[in-house]
């Protein structure tokens, strides 16, 4: 009898934690939805909270401020972006013919998308929030290192310097970014996909020139 109550207990306590589970990435969906459509600080909680089955009560007993929220829709965002990127570099690590390639898929698949610009929105308010940019500051930190450790891996020191590499990763991250928060204001779509084309060749001929110039 014992075991039978047990099980019914620990049967409770997992129905409850995959209810949590999907609460939470409904909640995320509606976030990174009212990001990318009012920016950051017109995406309230009200208006989150609008795009979900769920109550304002419910969503703030998971996240009581807005500020809860956007930490970990950013946590969940990098987390992601991590897994894609490493993917990413490990087919460039495969195949250092296809940087061009690759980076032009980068780009269309995870830069410019409304996850990436949600983050965007996160970081820049970070700027001017104090509290906030403190608590995402690890977790951005770490998606840096983690994704900069491994291009750097990728490059033989002895052919591409770590200083060169590292200002390959800072202005592709840079320009990517640039061409994100324009976004329909400054130019048009296939003129940022132009941008993106003309870099990524740029990329590949320094990299095979560099290769040729230690044959």
């Amino acid at each position: 009898m014992q075991n039978n109550f047990q099980d019914i207990s620990q049967t409770r306590k997992t129905t409850q934690a995959e209810k949590s589970d999907r609460m939470r990435k409904e909640i995320l969906l509606a976030a990174i939805c009212c990001l990318h459509e009012f920016g950051y600080h017109r995406a309230s909680i009200k208006k989150i909270t609008e795009k979900t089955r769920f109550s304002q009560g419910a969503l703030q007993h998971h996240f009581p401020t807005k500020e809860d929220l956007m930490v970990f829709v950013l946590q969940r965002l990098l987390s992601k972006s991590v897994r894609l990127t490493l993917e990413w570099l490990n087919e460039i690590n495969e195949d250092k013919s296809r940087i061009s390639e690759l980076t032009i898929k980068w780009w269309t698949n995870q830069a410019n998308s409304p996850e990436y610009l949600t983050m965007m929105e996160i970081l820049v308010a970070a700027r001017t929030e104090d509290t906030l940019r403190r608590r995402i500051k690890p977790t951005f930190d770490n998606f840096a290192r983690v994704t900069d450790d491994r291009i750097l891996a990728i490059f033989d020191s002895k052919k591409i310097s770590q200083s060169t590499a590292r200002t390959l990763i800072s202005a592709s991250r840079h320009i990517m970014t640039g061409l994100i928060t324009a976004d329909g204001l400054f130019m048009k779509e296939e003129e940022k996909q132009a941008y993106i084309e003309h870099w990524a060749v740029f990329l590949q001929q320094l990299f095979e020139r560099k290769m040729q110039e230690h044959v």
